[in-house]
């Protein structure tokens, strides 16, 4: 029933793939799917733009068809990944999902990710921006479940800018674990080898919230260049942003209920599930390792460093980096050709900023491979073409994602442009063989950690 553009089956999908030493779409298409996007990417920008949120709809789950979810079935349906590969793993990784930064970092120590939060696309959104339209579409489902199920956290999520493509036909409903499903026990205890270890990933990013019920909560916008604040204060960019976009309301707060800092919908980690999974660690004797960081691009660092000791350790120089953005990335990809990630959270400022900084970490005479998002949301906050072009200025850079002429619309990209990629590394193999022990994680994590 999750969503399948959800990070978390593209990530265990990643990382399965990347056990398997293999290359996967990660981002599953029917043939007449990938017909239709190549078809897409041949009109003009904006005939897609207006095209692709009116057939997104087809996709998304009827709401009283998720009523009888548990928390064990979310667990089973991505642990289902990993079938067929044989541990047991020397580790696994497990928390936050954040995206290729979580993937690199798993494969890096040997084992599966096993995600906290799911979600899902639910049918019926809201077309002219009206909050309590949104809110109502899944409020009672989401009472519902957590009801139902004592281990489940449920996050109403409406973002009208970042995902405005989408809100305005699907309704996002995100549900996080706070305590370790039976499926994982049993996935641990038999796929763990004795004595392994467990990498909890927490992440600490805050956002704003309205508290809609016990283990419920309702959050306006998401992570990029645009404050929680400003989101809800019905700024005049964002005013700008939604009359451009044929949005009629725009004051997105949720009167009634009060409003909180908590836990980020994506990129932070609900209490209650890291502490439970410490004390099952420690009944069945498996060393337990808590990296926390509030700020997303920390896991992105150490994903680049985790990397970079793996590829000097199996004994040779990195062969290029790879810049990925959000849900396009390919991990199979670095670790046959040595490559070193760059995992970006979405095509913001934000973003941008962070790649600016990182590129000068990464080898001056390599290739840089670099994935323009391919989304469908002209916001406020977002990188220009010409910004990318600044972030790289001085790399030979070769572009695996949206193309220029079609960015950030490019559905064509999503079908076509890890193709280059995978071309170059077919024929530029250079594995990866060593992986990171306890000691290089705990000696990564505090080198960021005193980095600031």
């Amino acid at each position: 029933m999750e969503s399948r553009e959800s990070s978390s089956p593209i990530i265990t999908r990643a990382v399965a793939a990347g056990l398997r030493r293999e290359t996967v779409d990660l981002i599953q298409f029917s043939s007449w799917q990938k017909l239709a996007l190549k078809l897409l990417g041949r009109l003009p920008q904006k005939a897609a733009l207006w095209l692709i949120p009116r057939v997104q709809a087809v996709d998304a789950l009827d709401p009283d068809v998720a009523r009888n979810l548990t928390t064990d079935q979310l667990a089973k349906a991505r642990l289902q990944d990993y079938s067929g590969l044989e541990g047991p793993f020397p580790a696994v990784t497990v928390g936050v999902g954040m995206g290729g930064a979580t993937a690199h970092f798993a494969l890096a120590t040997g084992g599966p990710f096993l995600p906290q939060a799911f979600v899902l696309t639910l049918k019926g959104g809201s077309v002219d921006g009206d909050v309590q339209r949104y809110f109502s579409r899944s409020a009672a489902l989401a009472e519902h479940l957590t009801c139902q199920n004592p281990d489940m956290f449920s996050i109403q999520h409406y973002d009208p800018v970042h995902d405005g493509w989408l809100t305005r036909s699907v309704n996002h409903l995100r549900l996080k674990l706070t305590a370790v499903p039976e499926a994982y026990r049993r996935f641990l205890i038999e796929q763990l080898q004795p004595g392994g270890v467990v990498y909890y990933l927490e992440g600490g990013a805050q956002w704003l919230r309205y508290r809609t019920g016990e283990r419920s909560v309702f959050q306006v916008g998401g992570w990029g260049d645009i404050s929680p604040d400003e989101f809800l204060e019905n700024s005049p960019r964002l005013r700008e942003f939604a009359r451009r976009d044929a949005l009629v309301k725009t004051d997105w707060r949720l009167p009634g209920y009060p409003l909180e800092r908590g836990p980020e919908s994506e990129w932070g980690c609900e209490p209650g599930f890291g502490e439970d999974l410490e004390v099952f660690c420690q009944k069945h004797g498996f060393q337990f390792v808590k990296i926390r960081f509030d700020r997303p691009t920390d896991f992105s660092r150490l994903a680049f460093h985790s990397v970079r000791r793996t590829v000097e350790q199996s004994g040779h120089e990195p062969q290029g980096t790879l810049v990925e953005t959000f849900t396009q990335y390919d991990a199979t990809a670095v670790l046959k050709a040595s490559l070193l990630p760059i995992w970006l959270i979405f095509n913001t400022k934000d973003s941008q900023r962070y790649l600016e900084q990182m590129i000068q970490e990464a080898p001056s005479n390599r290739p840089v491979f670099f994935s323009p998002l391919a989304t469908f949301s002209l916001t406020p906050d977002m990188a220009s073409w010409e910004d990318w072009e600044l972030a790289l200025r001085g790399r030979k850079w070769i572009n695996i994602g949206a193309r220029k002429s079609h960015y950030p619309g490019d559905k064509w990209a999503l079908v076509n442009g890890m193709e280059r990629l995978r071309e170059w590394v077919q024929k530029h193999p250079r594995p990866i063989t060593r992986l990171l022990t306890i000691e290089d994680v705990r000696d990564l994590v505090a080198e960021i950690t005193r980095s600031g």
